[in-house]
């Protein structure tokens, strides 16, 4: 004798099998989500601001809640925009950090040290950051002349814009901190970098 088959149970498998097929065919989140962590239990509350690095426009804002933030930028082109946090309105020395908007989860980190990681190329930023904090760390004990200090330096600027005009840094970069370089040596790596960043620049 054929058994019977408990009908409630075959409708709970089919809808079962659909919800597990429908999850696995969904996309993974696409873009840029930028997390951050602030380590600093004073600026709860407070709301970070996602800018323009040259201009300083707001370009989207989330308030701390415990500890965390989280921003999806809607453009999708890679571009470097800045983080800033303030203890105040009127905070003169708000907290700022860097950003590559590269598709991945990008993870940051604000407080009396600042991070950003989880993609190659917020890995090279944080990098090049690293790098100017070890060139102050160093010469503010090596006794060296201005000049030969304002030297050394270009040439880390230079070698950083260098190894990056292919991509947003090498442009934040030159933008940030041309004022440091001569005018002779800012010709020189545009015209070493090539037109594309040329063409990025301008």
């Amino acid at each position: 004798m054929r058994k019977r088959t408990n009908f409630s149970w075959l409708c709970m498998s089919a809808i079962l099998l659909v919800m597990s097929c429908l999850c696995s065919c969904s996309p993974s989140p696409k873009g840029c989500v930028i997390t951050g962590q602030v380590k600093a239990g004073e600026y709860e509350g407070r709301m970070v601001c996602l800018c323009d690095p040259y201009t300083h426009a707001v370009l989207d804002s989330v308030s701390v809640r415990d500890g965390k933030f989280r921003f999806i930028p809607k453009d999708s082109v890679e571009d470097v925009l800045q983080l800033r946090l303030k203890l105040s309105d009127d905070d003169l020395f708000p907290i700022t950090l860097p950003v590559v908007t590269e598709k991945g989860t990008v993870r940051t980190v604000l407080g009396e040290l600042v991070l950003t990681s989880g993609t190659p190329l917020n890995d090279a930023l944080q990098d090049f950051l690293l790098a100017v904090d070890r060139f102050s760390d160093e010469m503010a004990k090596s006794g060296k002349e201005a000049a030969e200090m304002r030297g050394e330096f270009m040439h880390l600027l230079e070698t950083s814009i260098l190894q990056n005009r292919s991509n947003p840094i090498g442009v934040y970069i030159f933008r940030t901190y041309s004022n440091r370089l001569t005018s002779e040596r800012r010709a020189a790596v545009l015209e070493k970098a090539g037109e594309e960043f040329r063409k990025k620049i301008e």
